[in-house]
C-alpha cells in the first residue's frame, strides 16, 4: 500500500503580507493587472489564484507563492498499487 501525503489550502496571508509590506489590496491589484475584487476573492477563499497569479502576486509581496496561503496535511490515502 502506498501511503499519499496531500495538502489543502487553509488561510490567505494576503491581506497580512500586503499589510507588512505597507499595500492594500487596491495597491496590490494595481500592481498586478487585476481588479481589486478578484485580490478579496483570493483572500476570502472564493477563489485560488492560478500558479501564473500567485507568482506574480508573491514577486510583488516579496514572497514564495506557497507562502500566500497556509497549507493544511490531509490524512494520506491508501491505495493498493
Amino acid at each position: 500500500m502506498e501511503v499519499f501525503i496531500t495538502f489543502k489550502v487553509g488561510k490567505c496571508r494576503i491581506p497580512d503580507l500586503c499589510k507588512k509590506r505597507g499595500y492594500t489590496r487596491t495597491q496590490l491589484a494595481a500592481k498586478v493587472g487585476l481588479d481589486k475584487s478578484r485580490i478579496s476573492d483570493y483572500a476570502s477563499l472564493r477563489n485560488i489564484p492560478s500558479i501564473e497569479i500567485a507568482y506574480n502576486i508573491a514577486r510583488v509581496l516579496g514572497c514564495a507563492p506557497e507562502d500566500l496561503y497556509e497549507w493544511v496535511e490531509v490524512s494520506g490515502d491508501e491505495t493498493e498499487g
